[in-house]
């Protein structure tokens, strides 16, 4: 087990002044910096910063981030789902280095991170001007330097392509 024991932090989040929220702190008594990699191949939608090093995520609606020293999540409704939340994400992190011999680690940096490589603010800016037209795939570095990625640039091509109208009839053709 990694992560043997941990304080937990739980206050009144000042994030949003629309609604009242928990968020919580677990401050760890190991370094996870090694997890990190690990994680970020088994974690759907997780960003990854490998020089940090942090692992941001979300997990059912809650911001997530794991830096070495310590675990945070927010958009807590109470101080017992806090509490449920970091023994689960404790949890996740002891299972998945306990199985780190049947994980490759990831280091890399996925598209939807908002690496901002393209020139946007974020890959849903990107992803709206594409869909418009305005940008083309090669405009997205990631696709094109992951050899991980080719099944997703695949799916976005064929997508694009079947957006295209059809080109126009030959004369005489009816």
């Amino acid at each position: 087990m990694l992560i043997e024991s941990y304080e937990l932090d739980i206050a009144v989040s000042d994030h949003s002044a629309q609604h009242f929220e928990f968020e919580a702190v677990a401050r760890l008594s190991v370094d996870i910096a090694p997890a990190l990699p690990y994680m970020n191949a088994v974690l759907r939608g997780a960003e990854y910063v490998h020089e940090e090093p942090v692992l941001s995520w979300r997990h059912e609606g809650h911001k997530v981030s794991f830096w070495r020293d310590r675990i945070a999540a927010d958009d807590l409704g109470s101080r017992q789902e806090a509490e449920q939340e970091i023994e689960y994400l404790v949890r996740l992190v002891n299972e998945t280095w306990e199985r780190r011999d049947e994980i490759t680690p990831d280091e890399r940096r996925h598209p939807r991170t908002n690496c901002k490589e393209c020139g946007e603010s974020n890959c849903f800016n990107f992803a709206l001007k594409l869909a418009s037209g305005d940008r083309t795939l090669e405009q997205c570095p990631s696709l094109h330097t992951d050899p991980g990625l080719q099944t997703q640039k695949d799916q976005l091509e064929d997508i694009l392509h079947s957006q295209r109208p059809a080109p126009p009839a030959p004369p005489g053709d009816s």
